[in-house]
């Protein structure tokens, strides 16, 4: 059954502007009155329908849950959400959510009830809560996950191929002359964090045996920096202070690039001519540092605009059939002024 939303689209114009012509208001274009007219008798749709919606109490919301508000990363996928959200004629309904606190699943309780959403979109860290699915799945609520830990035949997931991405990030050094490469890895139970891990030892590996060398770097130049600039500075100062120290750094996030900033300044290394510097996501600070920061840019509006879909096309469904839904998204090496060749 078609729906006020459904005419909307099929008119060109806004729900709102819709809203205006079923109550005959004034100051509507004639055009556009009789489009959106055509509009409903094409859809067979008429007033009551909208009745109808408001009796049923559908959210036309879909949630997300955000972490860590401060994060580059989250709001990113803020944004994008926003927008696609608005794009599909529904609306973003956005909370705080601390998944380390004991009572997550009285802030679950609180959201739900206050926003009456039956579809939500997961990203990291939250996403890879198995919990968190088995809840929601209880309650009713479809999910879609971006990034996730693991897929599950739950739920659809959107991604991209972290691994891969993290190895070309790398070779990418390699191809400007680096052969000291250092790495900054993100939190142990992220599971981006280990495949942008194990890029980088691809690609550090394949450099080895492309030299006649059995290992693949100084087991020295890889760092934990757990996603956070705090916990980066002092990965990133114990692995510049070194005297034999790496002429390039792979972050893998840009919070973290961030950091190997701070400590290059601190210890009067430039980037890029003693340092190279690159990172992950392309968060907004990857372009407002100076130099700016060489990245691996993620899909962000994709992303969410698949999710939108998926979750929509599935309305009052979970969001997979149960059969294993994956979408592998593409990405984009980003090179600007943080990379160059290292110093001879």
């Amino acid at each position: 059954m078609a729906n006020i939303f459904d005419v909307a689209k099929k008119a060109g114009v806004s729900v709102k502007t819709v809203s205006r012509v079923m109550n005959h208001a004034p100051r509507v274009r004639e055009s556009t009155r009789e489009r959106v007219v055509a509009a409903m008798k094409e859809l067979n749709y008429s007033p009551s329908h909208a009745a109808r919606e408001l009796r049923s109490r559908r959210s036309r919301s879909i949630g997300m849950l955000f972490g860590a508000t401060e994060s580059g990363f989250q709001a990113r996928f803020h944004h994008a959400a926003l927008r696609a959200c608005d794009a599909a004629g529904y609306f973003l309904a956005g909370g705080f959510f601390d998944e380390t606190a004991k009572d997550w699943d009285r802030q679950l309780s609180a959201f739900l009830a206050r926003t009456r959403v039956q579809n939500m979109i997961l990203i990291p860290p939250i996403c890879g809560s198995t919990v968190l699915h088995k809840t929601l799945m209880d309650r009713g609520v479809s999910f879609v996950l971006i990034s996730p830990t693991q897929h599950t035949p739950n739920a659809a997931s959107i991604c991209i191929d972290d691994r891969r991405a993290a190895r070309e990030i790398t070779e990418h050094l390699i191809g400007l002359g680096h052969r000291k490469i250092g790495h900054l890895s993100g939190a142990p139970d992220h599971i981006s964090s280990e495949l942008r891990l194990g890029g980088y030892e691809d690609a550090m590996q394949e450099l080895a045996a492309s030299e006649g060398r059995s290992e693949g770097g100084d087991s020295n130049w890889v760092k934990r920096g757990f996603f956070a600039f705090e916990r980066a500075v002092e990965a990133a100062e114990e692995m510049l202070s070194s005297p034999d120290r790496p002429t390039a750094i792979f972050a893998a996030n840009d919070e973290m690039a961030s950091a190997v900033y701070f400590v290059a300044s601190k210890l009067g290394l430039r980037i890029p001519e003693d340092l190279s510097v690159v990172g992950f996501d392309d968060v907004p600070i990857a372009q407002t540092i100076w130099p700016t920061l060489t990245t691996v840019a993620q899909p962000y509006e994709e992303m969410t605009r698949a999710a939108v879909e998926k979750l929509t096309a599935s309305e009052g469904h979970q969001a997979s059939s149960g059969a294993l839904d994956v979408l592998t998204l593409g990405y984009e090496i980003k090179p600007r002024h943080s990379t160059a060749p290292p110093a001879s």
